[in-house]
Order: C-alpha cells, then sequence, then structure tokens
C-alpha cells in the first residue's frame, strides 16, 4: 500500500498501530474525544470525582462593554451549535452539545459578580495618545493593576480568570499592517548591545498575561479576542465551541479525558530549550521536561540556566550534570506524586539528537529505573507516501528499520472511514537512542500522546505532546523569567 521510494529499499517490519482508546467519566471508553463527551462526559475533577457536576466560577477582567459581549457569547454557548460539513474531507463537523451541568458535558460556565475588575474605557481611550509600543507596555500595567485588584478583593479566587479584549484596546495595541489579532511589544531579539531595561515591558500580551494569573492568586487564565466573540474567527462556531469548552475544563476544573491503555507505572518526559533574558543582561538557555502521566498530570519542570550561543552549535545541548540534575527533578516529582514510588519505566523525548554528555547525565539519574528508553522525534520529513488507492497512508502505520522507525501520526482513521486533513500526511522519523522497550511500543506511546493536547477537542495532533507544546510553555517561561519570577507553577493548565 505505502511506496516509500528513497528512504526505504529494504524494511525490516511493516505494522500498524491500533487506535489508542481514552477513559471519560466513569472509565467509559472512546477513542474520539467529541464522541467519548458527548456519550459519558468529562472524566472528572482534579479531587477525582469523576461523576460530580461541576459549575466553573469564572471571573472577569475587560470594559463594561466586552463583559457583556462576553455574557452574552457564553449564553450562546448553553445552546446547541451545530457542526458544518467540510467538502475537502468529505465528513460533517460533531455538533456541540451546549454548555449546561444537566447536558452532556456535564458542566457550566457563571460568571461570579464579585469576580469582576472592569477596566474603565477612558483608561483605553488615553492609550491613544501614546506611541505604539507605549500603549501595549501601558496596557499590561492596567492589566497587572487590575490581576492585584482581584487578588485582594476575592476569597476564595475564582477556578478561571476570562478576558475578553476590546475591539479598541487590540487595534491601538497590534502591530500595523499585519492580519494577526496578537499584540506583541516587539519580536523577542536577542541583540547583547541591547540592555536589559528594553525587554522589560513584555513581549506578548498572551504569555504576559499567563504570568500575572499564576503572579497574583495563582490563577488560570483565558485569553478573547473580540472575533472569537462573534464567531467570526478561523474556526467554525462548533469547533471554537468545543476547544473553548475542553481548554476551559481543564483549566478550570479537572481532566477531560485520559489515556486508557498505558502503565500507570510510566513516565513520559519531554525534554526542550528555551531562551532567557536575565538581569546580568546574558543571553541564557534553560532546559524543561514537560511530564506527562497516566492518570492525567501534566506538570512543568524548568531547569537550570546556561550559557549557549551559535559557536556551541544550532541546537542548545546539556551538559552531563545539568542533563542529571533535570531528570532527578522529574522522578523527585512522580515519587511525591506516588507516595515515594519510582516509575517503572521511564521514557524520553526531545527533538534534537542526545548527546553523549546529555546521555551519561541521564543515564546516571535513571540508574535504579527498570526500563529506559530514549527517543529522538524529527518531525519535518521530506518523506512522503503516496497511495494505490484513494485514500492516505492509516494512521498509526509504522515502518522500523534497525534504530529508526518512521511513524504516521496523521493519516486515514479506519473507525471514522475518514483523513481529517487537506494534504498527504508526513509520518515522524524517531530515532532510538535508547531501547529496553520495543520499537512498537514506542510508537503506541506516540500515538496515545498525540490525543492529550486540552487546548482543543480535535481528535488528534500530529505531535506527541511531550514536545507539541513545549515552545508555547517556553515563552510563558521565559516571560515569567524577564518579571522576576524564580519558582512558576508546574502544572501546565497555567500555561495553555
Amino acid at each position: 500500500m505505502i511506496f516509500l521510494k528513497q528512504y526505504l529499499k529494504n524494511m525490516i517490519e511493516t505494522t500498524w498501530i491500533e487506535e489508542p482508546e481514552l477513559y471519560f467519566a466513569n472509565n467509559k471508553d472512546s477513542i474520539d474525544p467529541k464522541i467519548g463527551l458527548l456519550k459519558f462526559g468529562p472524566y472528572g475533577t482534579f479531587s477525582h470525582d469523576k461523576t460530580q457536576s461541576k459549575v466553573i466560577r469564572a471571573g472577569v477582567i475587560a470594559t463594561k462593554n466586552s463583559v457583556m459581549l462576553l455574557e452574552s457569547w457564553l449564553e450562546r454557548l448553553r445552546e446547541r451549535i451545530p457542526g458544518k460539513y467540510i467538502e475537502s474531507e468529505k465528513r460533517k463537523e460533531i455538533d456541540f452539545p451546549g454548555l449546561s451541568v444537566e447536558k452532556a458535558l456535564n458542566f457550566d460556565i457563571e460568571i461570579d459578580d464579585a469576580c469582576i475588575e472592569y477596566i474603565d474605557e477612558k483608561e483605553i481611550d488615553s492609550l491613544e495618545k501614546l506611541e505604539r509600543k507605549e500603549r501595549v507596555a501601558e496596557s499590561f500595567k492596567i492589566y497587572e493593576q487590575k490581576f492585584k485588584d482581584l487578588e485582594a478583593s476575592t476569597d476564595p479566587n475564582p477556578d478561571l480568570v476570562l478576558l475578553p479584549l476590546s475591539e479598541k484596546l487590540l487595534k491601538l495595541c497590534k502591530i500595523p499592517d499585519i492580519e494577526s489579532d496578537n499584540i506583541i511589544y516587539e519580536y523577542r531579539t536577542f541583540d547583547s548591545k541591547k540592555s536589559y531595561d528594553e525587554y522589560l515591558p513584555g513581549f506578548d500580551f498572551h504569555n504576559v498575561i499567563k504570568v500575572l494569573g499564576y503572579k497574583y492568586g495563582n490563577i488560570a487564565t483565558q485569553v478573547i479576542k473580540p472575533r472569537t466573540l462573534t464567531f467570526k474567527g478561523d474556526q467554525t462556531p462548533a469547533t471554537l465551541a468545543w476547544n473553548f469548552a475542553v481548554a476551559a475544563y481543564y483549566k478550570g476544573t479537572g481532566i477531560p479525558w485520559k489515556l486508557a491503555n498505558i502503565d500507570e507505572e510510566t513516565c513520559y518526559v519531554g525534554i526542550s530549550f528555551y531562551p532567557e533574558i536575565t538581569p546580568d543582561k546574558r543571553v541564557m538557555r534553560s532546559s524543561m521536561a514537560h511530564v506527562y502521566l497516566k492518570t492525567g498530570e501534566s506538570q512543568v519542570i524548568r531547569g537550570k540556566p546556561f550559557n549557549w550561543d551559535d559557536t556551541m552549535g544550532k541546537s542548545p545541548s546539556l551538559s552531563q550534570e545539568l542533563a542529571n540534575d533535570i531528570i532527578c527533578d522529574v522522578i523527585d516529582l512522580y515519587k511525591r506524586q506516588r507516595r515515594g514510588a519510582l516509575p517503572k519505566r521511564v521514557v524520553v523525548h526531545k527533538t534534537s539528537h542526545f548527546t553523549e554528555d546529555e546521555q551519561h547525565g541521564f543515564n546516571e539519574a535513571l540508574e535504579n529505573i527498570e526500563i529506559v528508553d530514549f527517543v529522538h522525534i524529527i518531525s519535518k520529513m521530506k518523506i512522503m507516501a503516496f497511495p494505490r488507492g484513494d485514500y492516505p497512508a492509516l494512521r498509526g502505520t509504522m515502518v522500523i528499520k534497525g534504530d529508526e522507525s518512521l511513524l504516521y501520526t496523521s493519516g486515514f482513521v479506519p473507525a471514522l472511514d475518514t483523513y481529517m486533513g487537506a494534504s498527504v500526511p508526513q509520518p515522524l522519523l524517531l530515532r532510538l537512542t535508547r531501547l529496553e522497550s520495543t520499537p512498537k511500543q514506542i510508537g503506541k506511546d506516540i500515538l496515545a500522546l498525540t490525543k492529550l493536547d486540552w487546548n482543543n477537542a480535535d481528535f488528534n495532533t500530529r505531535e506527541p505532546v511531550t514536545i507539541s507544546v513545549s515552545q508555547k510553555v517556553g515563552e510563558v517561561l521565559s516571560e515569567s523569567i524577564a518579571r522576576g519570577i524564580k519558582n512558576p507553577p508546574s502544572n501546565y493548565r497555567y500555561y495553555m
């Protein structure tokens, strides 16, 4: 069925991995997040009460007009929103059932009037006399004060803070002549000639809001753009509603779904790097471990900063000591969550190759772990599979050759009888640096981890969550350090 003409001439093994199942309320299973939520409801709150209905108590920081638009929008989300037919994929979207403790999703979002911090329209108007970058810097100050006021005036803090943006604020602060609705102070640069003070006003509005949320009250946040409130964004109304609902549930109360068939004694770790700008004006790099467990925890561990520049290579890497340190931190986290027990198996994912120093450091930290796997995941490939028939390669197709494997995490899904994509799917290349499981087990893990991005309700993502969200988390961490926060929170819900 598949021809890989220029890459594989002597294949050792070709196999297919079945679609991973997910658990929802009462451990009922489904392979599709939306179908599972419709039939069974979310897996459960952070208290692990899987049957409890939940109303998310939301706070708001916005102008009065934006608050009114938000309230109307939430009312619309309490109604059924029909899915559209997607001609390119020959399928109809799944209808959004509506938010309600009485409906399929079994939860709702209610705004607590005591947790609303209004931004005066005059505060927005006062920005007009400033240059654009000054407007952005001043807008950060406005929101920071509102977070301070919210923390001081509410007890307990809301489960989630919603931030519907003012159309006027967006127009005043966005970069002109660019279609993007993102508010950016300036694109991050690491010119060593610039003073540290030039970086302090902030870079990306979304990342600053995340930092302010956990700095003042340890609150998860959700920024909502004006086009979203009128269903005029890039997503269809049903898709937008699904994605917002899943993200809000995870940020505000609990776990939408979890993996069904992964060993609870396995710990998955994605190692990545992000840049830091420190008060002594040096450009640093820091490592980050994104840790996933079967039970639904998703934790972020910040590694120690270190010097790195282009003369050392394009891809940062860890010294033996730093590699040892960050994996020791991962093991300590696991033990804290498992009453002192060690994981039986640890799987480490990276998007760059494992250097000898890194391998030595990781191995030292994992010497008491029974099963260890190191997997270098390469996402950008030039290999393409062209089918003989009308459909592309099956999602879950795996081609194994020695210590390298190709894995199709996107493709035709037999259970759905469709391919959810518009172009020819491309596989991931997996280089197995250390393997104590089997190549197929590695493939099963990665396929399962493409179904854990709670920032949306999609059937799957192309990359496993151990690496797919690392850049976004790193950008928030970088903003945290620039704002003097030395110990940012570990739970992923504060970063998404």
